[in-house]
């Protein structure tokens, strides 16, 4: 029985549209927001993008994870049909060819059918006859559903599939590292521009309201900076899921198969994950030198203290990515030396 595997995070969508067209055209129907396989979340849903016939996703809303699903499934070429409700695909979004419903529940009528003819297309099923919302059979008979050829096919990703999705994750994952990095930089910029003012300020006999006014002009000049360095490093937590999902797949594939028959871009792809994991410890590391430094800057005065707490919640969140991406570097070089 083919396979479709919906994103979304509204639940009326999947069960008032979705799963009555998914029994309509004999699909079987897997939610992405129920996934309780064992194991990583980012791996299982990695693999559903990769391994299922068709998937169907929601941007009512602009939702991160059907965004970031997405990449992964364009970035596969595999079949994807795309709805939104009329007027809440967000901006960068709406590039995407959607199909637009009306309002839940009342436009669900609507969603069906337009699901229902989308479905139809990509998988090459018969179409069916439209039910009334009585729930009997529009037409009278009944109908058969053609086999969708996919289902005939092994279901699993192979290398390239896999590679492009370890690839196209860490592509977006290196833009993350480079936004944390030029925020730092900008931190560090400030640092400079101030270093005379606070010598000044500290010179023996300057007045404590000379030190303050040059503290606050510093809390000032870095709240803009640690601000886009938390931002970063936020995007860069949420990413990651899906990239170690993606990229331990890959490592997997090339691990249970025999180096005489890996492609040649295997090798480079080895490297990039080994180059990745270093940019991220670098701008951790980076970071961490400025720990015992937060803690001063955090009791010095009051206009401190917030992007202080923003800096510090940036270094865990990168000491945080940075344990598994460590792991699927030594998986890699282990890989490279075998």
């Amino acid at each position: 029985m083919p396979t479709c595997l919906v994103l979304g995070p509204e639940a009326l969508f999947h069960e008032e549209v979705v799963r009555p067209v998914c029994e309509e055209l004999q699909l079987s129907l897997i939610r992405a927001d129920q996934l309780t396989e064992p194991g990583p979340l980012g791996e299982q849903l990695v693999r559903h993008l990769l391994e299922e016939d068709v998937v169907v996703a929601d941007l009512t809303g602009g939702h991160p994870s059907v965004a970031l699903g997405l990449g992964v499934r364009h970035a596969a070429g595999r079949s994807t049909v795309l709805l939104g409700q009329a007027g809440t695909v967000p901006a960068g979004l709406d590039a995407f060819p959607a199909l637009h419903f009306p309002p839940l529940p009342d436009g669900r009528a609507e969603a069906r059918a337009l699901l229902r003819a989308a479905l139809a297309e990509e998988l090459g099923l018969a179409a069916a006859p439209a039910p009334d919302e009585e729930g009997g059979e529009g037409g009278g008979a009944g109908h058969e559903v053609a086999e969708s050829p996919a289902a005939l096919e092994e279901s699993g990703p192979g290398l390239l599939e896999l590679a492009v999705a370890a690839e196209t994750e860490m592509e977006a994952m290196a833009e993350d590292v480079a936004l944390v990095e030029a925020a730092f930089q900008d931190l560090g910029a400030m640092g400079e521009l101030f270093t005379e003012d606070v010598v000044r300020a500290n010179l023996p006999g300057a007045p404590m309201s000379t030190r303050l006014a040059v503290v606050n002009r510093f809390a000032k000049s870095i709240e803009g900076p640690s601000d886009e360095l938390e931002a970063a490093a936020w995007r860069l937590a949420a990413r990651m899921e899906l990239t170690l999902g993606a990229l331990r797949a890959f490592l997997e594939w090339v691990r249970d198969t025999p180096r005489s028959e890996w492609p040649d871009f295997v090798e480079a792809q080895l490297d990039q994950v080994i180059e990745q994991t270093r940019e991220v410890r670098v701008a951790a590391t980076c970071l961490e030198e400025f720990g015992p430094m937060l803690v001063f800057i955090g009791r010095t005065s009051s206009r401190l203290r917030g992007p202080s707490r923003k800096i510090a919640g940036s270094l865990r969140t990168l000491l945080g990515i940075l344990s598994p991406l460590e792991e699927c570097a030594r998986m890699a070089r282990a890989l490279q030396e075998a």
